[in-house]
Parts: structure tokens; C-alpha cells; sequence
């Protein structure tokens, strides 16, 4: 209703003189009528910044959008029928940005009517769906990918919503259109026959509520149908593993098979939940795993299931035997399921075992047992698949529990920078050796970091710009930048904006405290150095009263992490916060990786030292006071 409201309250606006624009306010009222759409929406105390302007298309059309103060596209709302506003008073396309970039699109192909169509771009993805009946429900994908059936899959669960789930099947006329082999048309049909039932048991099953969240999708390579008298084009993935977090852990979902019809990706059964594995070549249900033919298997994807709700609980730091034995046995369980399936069908289930064997040999660092079977397993790939992605996944599980080893009071190697240069050395013939790899862009990240710890700041740039450049779109690239922008810091007026941790709706802005020597001290809940470090800076700001303000970034995942600790350890300063901790955008902005972190700003706004270190800032601080 509220879209609809909205929609009449800004026609009555258009239908005024061009001059008579409307108003900022009412240009946010609009919302997606589509749930979990991503976009930009400005804070309270920035609306009076943000403009309305008019724009017309180059041949027809005219409408509204509306800009934040940085010039950047927040919405747009535009009549694509005509060239002048006040000739037409409906609009047929709202557009929503994040960033600058459109992220979602609805519009409406016949003018005067509520949208029928709705995409997503960029960011958002690369749905898009159809709603014939213009009740603000999909009811065809026009085009969507296998992730994304993946996600609209776990809503439908999640809402118990089966006509929601109905919408991304294959219908009898694709099915048709495929041409497939009649014995595997005629179990399709037989499937999507049972799919409401079969729905509705997993949905009950699953139980899954509001805080359940979608983690990936699973899957191996596509396959191309060439069985006689099928199209050669056709390709379907046999199967696929759907992860997501239910609140208290990770669980899985199978999907059953996908079929490409055009640009979108069909389903043609019910999901079910758990651990389930591809059936060997032959199989009469075309690739997906029936269980109740294959009893050994079964029988160790019940054990696998079982051994999963028995996680021993973490202590949070130090060594766990109990956890590393439980890994142990997940590998065990894990890898007599690879000799059962089928080797095009084992590239999942030899990831978990690597994630497994890495766990445990991290758990238990006086224990050898899970590196020895870890390492045997990065050499049998390497033998077999020097230059293979599942190589490369494996090897860099490896690098990780070999170095988490090697730290104190673990590790052999009682200096630091030693150990750091060992590491530095396995990250760069690690991208050097799988330069495309889905672990290489964390790996060019770490290589920054360690570098910049070694004081090597030329190297750290080198790093940081591959993969800003080889990795644009991975979220890496923007630490990676934020991480450039820090080290060209010194001299350079520091901007900084952000919620306020007590008043959310209160946007601080760093220029307010311009002429005085202000401290930027990042820090989180989790990290025990921060307590210290409060202390000291009380006792400065004491000293220096009046002289000198602290501004302090809190980079805790949630906002009531932070204000419980608050609560028992008052800390000085105004302090900032933004969900989403080291991954915030007042962390990506300038690459804060490492806490605590502290930048020191001159009275003239620019920085003085963007790596402060607490034991000598006092000095540091009095030379700028004076």
C-alpha cells in the first residue's frame, strides 16, 4: 500500500507545473515492492544536502532523480512516454542505487499501471522477473542464475511459500522445449508431480525463522546433455548444495537438478535437507543421489549428519583437542564418501575434508596427525592437478594451518619477523602459482598486510594494486584500496563520517572538531589491548584539556557488543560505529585490518601519523599542542 500511496502523491506533484518538483522526503517514500533489495538510503542529517533534479531522455521521456550531496544517483523516477512532465503524470520505471550504480529496477510496460517487471543490476545481481498479474509477486524469471535459484529457494522455505518456490520450476512446455530423451522427460515429470508435497514436508522439517541466512551454493561444473536425441546445447547441473546459517550453525539443503532454459535456470523437484552426495553414473534417477539404493551411503551421510549436531563447544582461544578429534573424524567420514561417489562428483566433499583436516590441525597444535594428512592431500593433487582450482583450495588450507602452527608459543621460530617473512614468501608463490584462484584475492590482502608489518610499504602498494586491478569486484579490492588511501595518509586531510554509537540517527562528521589535535583510535570489544589503551588516553585527555579530542572508530559486528562493553569499561571520546566491524565502510574506507589502529589529525585537519603507537602518542600529541 505504501508504494501505491507514494505513487499517487507524486503523480499529483507531476501534474503540477514542471517547477513544482517533489520533495526529497517524498522521493524516499518510494520502496521496493521486491524484498531484500540492497540500496542507499542517506541518514537523517543529510537529507537537507540531497537535491532533486529534472532529467529528460535524449528522444522521449522525462522524469525526477534524486542525488545525495557527494553528486551520487540515490533514485530515479522517469515517465518514459513522454517528453515533458506535465504532458503525463504516471510513471513507469523506479530505479534504486547503491554506490553511484543502479541496483534494482521496476517498471511497468504499460503506462499508468503498477510494474510488471522487475531487475536486478550490479550489486544487486542479475535477476529478472516478470509479475503477469501485477500483484507484486513474480510469477516468471525472465532470467536468473543458479545462486540466485538458490536463494529465492531458501526465501520459499523460510516463508513456507510454495508458490513462491513453484515460479523457478520447469513447466511442461520448457520441458518439452528441451527435446530431452523420453525415459528422462517422463522422470521429470514424475518429480514435479510430487514437488507441493515434498515442499511442504522439507519446510516443515527445516523449521527454518528469521534469523536463518543464505551462505553459497554449492556445485560442480555444468553438464552439457548429449544423450541421443537431446539438444546439444541443453545443460543442467545434476545437482546442487545449498549452505546457510540457521542461527546456531551451518546446515545444507539439496536442490535436486537445474536445467537451462534460455537465460534462467529451472528446478525440477523439491528441496531436502541435509548432507547428500551425485549417485554413480547410471543411475536411474538421472544423477541425483537416491539413498535408499545406495545403503552404504546412506549410512555414512546419516554419520556425517549425526557427528555435525555434536560440535564440541569452542573456548573461544588456546588449544581444543576435543574440537580437532571431532574434525577428525568429520575427515574420516568425508573421505570414505569420496571413494563412494564418482570422481567428476568429488570436488565438494574434498573441500570439506581439507576444511576439516585444516581445522583440527589448527585445534590441536602439539598434535600432527590432521598437517601429515592435510599435507599428503595437497601433494596428491599437485601430482595430479598441478594447476587446478581444487588444488589450489586445498594448498592454500594448508598455508593457513601451517602458519596459524608456526605462531607463539607453538611454533618453533621465536621471531616474529622471521615468521611473517616465511608467510610472506608462501603468499607470493601462492598467487603467483594459481594467479585466478577463488582463495587469491585473500591471499594478495594478507601479502599487503604482512608487508606493511615488515615495513615494507612499496611492496604492501604492489599488492594492494593487483588486486585492486585483477580483482575489482571482490571485496577485497575496496580494503584494498582503503589500505592505499591510508598509506598515502600523512599530510592529507582526513575526512570521517559516521553514526554516532549512542545516537545512530546523529551522523558525526571529523571537520566539526577542526583546530584542535584530534586522536582517531579504532578499536572493538574483542581485542584486550583496548582497555589499556582507554585508560592512557583518559589520562591524556586529561592532561591536555581542552587541546585535544578523541574520536573512537568501534569495529565490533554488532552494535550491542560494543555498548556492552561500554557499560562495564566506560571508555573517553566520541565514539562511532557501523555494523558490519572490519567489514564496515568506516573500516574499508581506509583499510583497518589490524587493532588497534590509531590516526593522529593536526589542528589543520590533516594527519599527522596514520600509525600511531599508544607507548609514545603523549610525546606526540605535546609537540602539536604547543
Amino acid at each position: 500500500m505504501r508504494n501505491r500511496w507514494t505513487s499517487c502523491l507524486l503523480l499529483a506533484v507531476w501534474a503540477a507545473p514542471v517547477a513544482a518538483a517533489p520533495t526529497v522526503e517524498q522521493m524516499l517514500s518510494f520502496k521496493p515492492r521486491q524484498e531484500g533489495v540492497v540500496f542507499a538510503t542517506p541518514n537523517a542529517d543529510k537529507l537537507a544536502g540531497c537535491k532533486v533534479e529534472l532529467i529528460k531522455g535524449q528522444q522521449q521521456g522525462s522524469g525526477w532523480a534524486l542525488k545525495d550531496e557527494e553528486g551520487n544517483l540515490l533514485r530515479r523516477y522517469f515517465n518514459t512516454r513522454f517528453t515533458n512532465i506535465k504532458d503525463g503524470t504516471k510513471i513507469d520505471v523506479w530505479s534504486y542505487y547503491k554506490d553511484g550504480q543502479e541496483v534494482y529496477r521496476e517498471w511497468a510496460t504499460t503506462n499508468g499501471q503498477a510494474p510488471d517487471q522487475y531487475r536486478w543490476f550490479n550489486a544487486g545481481g542479475s535477476k529478472w522477473g516478470v509479475d503477469e498479474n501485477r500483484d507484486g509477486k513474480i510469477d516468471v524469471w525472465k532470467i536468473i542464475s543458479p545462486e540466485e535459484v538458490g536463494q529465492e529457494i531458501l526465501a520459499a522455505l523460510i516463508a513456507h511459500d510454495f508458490s513462491r518456490f513453484q515460479t523457478l520450476m520447469l513447466t511442461e512446455s520448457e520441458l518439452k522445449s528441451l527435446e530431452l530423451p523420453t525415459d528422462r522427460a517422463n522422470r521429470i515429470l514424475e518429480q514435479m508431480k510430487t514437488a507441493r508435497e515434498k515442499f511442504e514436508e522439507t519446510a516443515a522439517k527445516l523449521k527454518l525463522g528469521p534469523k536463518t541466512t543464505w551462505i553459497h551454493l554449492e556445485t560442480v561444473a555444468p553438464q552439457c546433455v548429449t544423450a541421443e536425441g537431446a539438444r546439444g546445447e541443453v545443460l543442467r547441473h545434476a545437482r546442487a548444495t545449498l549452505l546457510y546459517d540457521n542461527g546456531s550453525g551451518s546446515d545444507w539443503i539439496q536442490t535436486g537438478a537445474m536445467y537451462q532454459v534460455g537465460n534462467a535456470w529451472r528446478i525440477v523437484e523439491a528441496p531436502t535437507p541435509g548432507a547428500s552426495a551425485p549417485e554413480p553414473s547410471g543411475s536411474k534417477n538421472g544423477g541425483q543421489l537416491n539413498l535408499e539404493e545406495n545403503p552404504e551411503l546412506q549410512k555414512l551421510i546419516a554419520e556425517l549428519t549425526d557427528l555435525d549436531k555434536q560440535v564440541p563447544t569452542s573456548t573461544g582461544s588456546g588449544s581444543s583437542p576435543a574440537l580437532a578429534q571431532h574434525h577428525l573424524k568429520r575427515a574420516d567420514i568425508l573421505e570414505r564418501i569420496v571413494a563412494k561417489v564418482k570422481e567428476a562428483d568429488r570436488d565438494p566433499w574434498v573441500r570439506q575434508v581439507a576444511d576439516s583436516l585444516s581445522t583440527a590441525a589448527q585445534s590441536d597444535p602439539s598434535a600432527s596427525t590432521a598437517m601429515t594428512r592435510l599435507l599428503d592431500l595437497e601433494r596428491q593433487l599437485s601430482s595430479a592437478q598441478p594447476t587446478g582450482a581444487l588444488t589450489a583450495y586445498v594448498t592454500y588450507r594448508e598455508m593457513q594451518a601451517d602458519y596459524s602452527r608456526s605462531l607463539p608459543p607453538n611454533g618453533k621460530e621465536t621471531n616474529f619477523n622471521k615468521i611473517q617473512e616465511t608467510w610472506l614468501a608462501r603468499l607470493t608463490k601462492f598467487a603467483q602459482a594459481f594467479p585466478r584462484a577463488e582463495d587469491t584475492p585473500d591471499a594478495l590482502l594478507q601479502a599487503g598486510m604482512v608487508s606493511e608489518f615488515l615495513n615494507k610499504e612499496v611492496e604492501a602498494k604492489n599488492w594492494y594494486k593487483q588486486l585492486k586491478e585483477n580483482f575489482a569486484d571482490k571485496p577485497q579490492a575496496k580494503k584494498a584500496e582503503g589500505s592505499i588511501r591510508r598509506l598515502e595518509l600523512e599530510g592529507q586531510a582526513l575526512s570521517l563520517t559516521g553514526p554516532i554509537l549512542n545516537e545512530p540517527n546523529t551522523t558525526f562528521d571529523l571537520d566539526q572538531k577542526r583546530g584542535k589535535v584530534i586522536v582517531v583510535y579504532y578499536w572493538a570489544s574483542w581485542n584486550n589491548q583496548c582497555t589499556a589503551d582507554f585508560s592512557k588516553l583518559k589520562a591524556l585527555l586529561d592532561t591536555q584539556a581542552g587541546k585535544v579530542e578523541l574520536v573512537c572508530v568501534n569495529l565490533d559486528n554488532g552494535i550491542d557488543e560494543a555498548r556492552k562493553y561500554l557499560s562495564s569499561t566506560p571508555a573517553p571520546g566520541t565514539h562511532l560505529h557501523q555494523d558490519g566491524g572490519l567489514e564496515s565502510k568506516m573500516a574499508t574506507d581506509f583499510g583497518i585490518q589490524v587493532l588497534p589502529t590509531i590516526f593522529l589529525v593536526g589542528k589543520d585537519g590533516k594527519v599527522v601519523s596514520r600509525n600511531g603507537q599508544i607507548a609514545n602518542l603523549e610525546d606526540e600529541v605535546k609537540k602539536l599542542t604547543k
